[in-house]
């Protein structure tokens, strides 16, 4: 079926009519806008619960999201990137969001964005004012452009048609979270199914013209427990589909949910790893959730907001003065393409077509040889990095930033698993150790997304401070002697950042593929092979546990 011509989608209608319109804002001798973008996401969403086979909950939401974006002032100085006279407010004057009518009504809909882009024109211009005052008592050396041009880009894509047996899924989830009773040793679980499409719509000033859906589909299983000491110990599941279709079979998901109690079974026995200094081979997934949250983040080209007051760590954030420098060994390759929506049959979460400011995505080439050539951009320029590479992408409310989409990481000199567990051993044993070290899972830094299906035995509560990656979760003590493994718990790294990195010895040849949905960052994928440290440091976790509860849990009595 052919797409609609644009004239006949309202929406679409709605939002460049009321765009030619705000072009004219004028407010006394005040700047009139330069650019605006109107984006809106029209999504319809389900979710279901349950857990030990009882629903818990069931709903269904309709909603279309306006993300508006008025800019004053010029391509030079704009009132974007500014945190205020402060120095740690938020950035101020340029993006905001708004809900939208749902019925197809023409007014309705140009009354809500007219009154969405006279705020943020007000707010837009009082914010060049005051940025314009702050600059002025201040010098800020190689300050970059606030804004790129972009060539405009039109592509209207037909609607997203989806369906959903809201009934039939609630029996899918139920059947599978009933499962969870005949585990005694877990305290919770739970089933959780989302899915839905999602239209989205953008056009702007430069005369983009945007429509294209999608749809997706996310089952997590979780669950906890605690080790005889009070630890807390937790793994999760995640499947991702582009539609619930596409999800495993209830039979084949339940093999899964054994396997994660049986390791759940054997963490509660495993003994706590004391201090290591040694070689640590990163296999599976736990190698792809390592290099997100220490390489991903930096290799988004970032420009601080004036007046903020923000110094990150160089040594784990912002990769741009590394720059033509060796960040990883030479063998080495990085890449980053959004293109793609699928790996080897598993489907991508950072797959996308358009970024949020309407840039076609594109692949670009990160690290070669090991040497940092470039970063994935927005609209936003850096010092070094001037043109958007279609990574400007947007979380939540907030204004589109450079982020990853579908990150590459692969090494010309890949060996297999045997051979990589032989050099394991092999480096463990030239240090005069018993053991090396293997870990599938690392937590994710804001306490989610490990385990060898996406979870991970986590600890519970949090540090209180930042840390460059999360705890190693599924680590396994690999002897010298005879090759055997030993699951231990209870550890976290010390001393890790992006140098670490260059004590990579040794790279697998199979890839494997970590999805990250959710947390308050947009989805990402990274696909990356197993990789042996010459030598990393983990320490005994110190913390406070609470105590088991006191009486078993009513299905561990039956």
């Amino acid at each position: 079926m052919a797409a609609d011509p644009p004239a006949e989608d309202i929406v679409l209608k709605a939002l460049g009519d009321e765009l030619k319109r705000s072009l004219t804002l004028h407010l006394e001798d005040l700047d009139t806008p330069y650019f605006i973008q109107y984006a809106v996401d029209d999504t319809v969403t389900y979710r279901i619960e349950a857990t030990h086979g009882a629903l818990v909950s069931s709903d269904q939401d309709r909603f279309r999201m306006l993300y508006s974006q008025v800019r004053v002032g010029s391509h030079e100085l704009d009132n974007s990137n500014f945190a205020g006279r402060g120095g740690f407010g938020a950035r101020r004057g340029l993006s905001a969001s708004a809900e939208l009518p749902t019925d197809d009504d023409y007014l309705a809909l140009r009354h809500a964005i007219w009154l969405a882009t006279d705020a943020q024109y007000k707010d837009a211009v009082e914010a060049l004012t005051q940025k314009r005052a702050y600059l002025r008592d201040r010098t800020i050396e190689d300050r970059p452009r606030d804004f790129t041009q972009a060539d405009a880009v039109t592509a209207i894509k037909e609607r997203v048609k989806g369906s959903f047996d809201r009934a039939a899924w609630e029996d899918y989830v139920r059947r599978i979270s009933a499962r969870f009773g005949e585990f005694k040793h877990l305290q919770r679980s739970a089933v959780n199914l989302t899915a839905g499409t999602e239209d989205r719509y953008l056009v702007n000033s430069e005369g983009s013209r945007l429509r294209y859906g999608d749809s997706g589909a996310l089952l997590r299983i979780t669950a906890e427990t605690q080790a005889e000491d009070g630890q807390r110990l937790s793994d999760q599941l995640d499947y991702v589909a582009a539609k619930p279709e596409e999800l495993p079979a209830v039979p084949d998901v339940l093999a899964d949910v054994q396997k994660l109690a049986d390791r759940l079974a054997a963490a509660i026995k495993a003994p706590v790893l004391e201090d290591y200094t040694g070689p640590v081979l990163l296999d599976g997934v736990g190698s792809a959730q390592f290099f997100r949250q220490l390489l991903a983040r930096g290799l988004a080209g970032q420009v601080d907001p004036v007046g903020s007051q923000r110094r990150e760590a160089p040594s784990t954030e912002n990769l741009e003065s590394r720059a033509g420098k060796r960040i990883l060994p030479v063998t080495f390759q990085v890449y980053d393409d959004p293109r793609q929506d699928k790996f080897q049959g598993r489907v991508l979460a950072g797959h996308y077509l358009f970024d949020d400011e309407g840039i076609a995505a594109q692949r670009v080439e990160l690290v070669v040889d090991g040497k940092l050539e470039d970063m994935v951009m927005s609209r936003a320029p850096t010092k070094l990095f001037t043109k958007s590479n279609g990574h400007g992408r947007r979380s939540g409310g907030d204004s589109p930033r450079a982020a990853v989409g579908c990150l590459y990481i692969e090494s010309t000199k890949g060996l297999s698993p045997d051979e990589l567990k032989k050099e394991l051993i092999d480096a463990a044993d030239a240090e005069g150790l018993k053991y090396g070290l293997r870990i599938t899972a690392v937590q994710g830094r804001a306490g989610g997304g490990g385990g060898p299906g996406g979870g991970g035995f986590r600890r519970g509560g949090g540090a209180g401070f930042a840390r460059s990656v999360g705890d190693p979760i599924a680590v396994y003590k690999v002897f010298v002697a005879d090759g055997h493994e030993e699951l231990v718990r209870g550890c976290e790294f010390s001393s890790i950042d992006v140098r670490t990195l260059r004590r990579i010895i040794a790279a697998g040849n199979v890839q494997s593929v970590h999805n990250n949905v959710g947390g308050g960052s947009p989805a990402s994928s990274v696909i990356a092979p197993a990789v042996l440290f010459e030598e990393l440091e983990l320490t005994r976790i110190k913390q406070e546990t609470e105590k088991r509860p006191i009486i078993e849990a009513p299905h561990a009595r039956k």
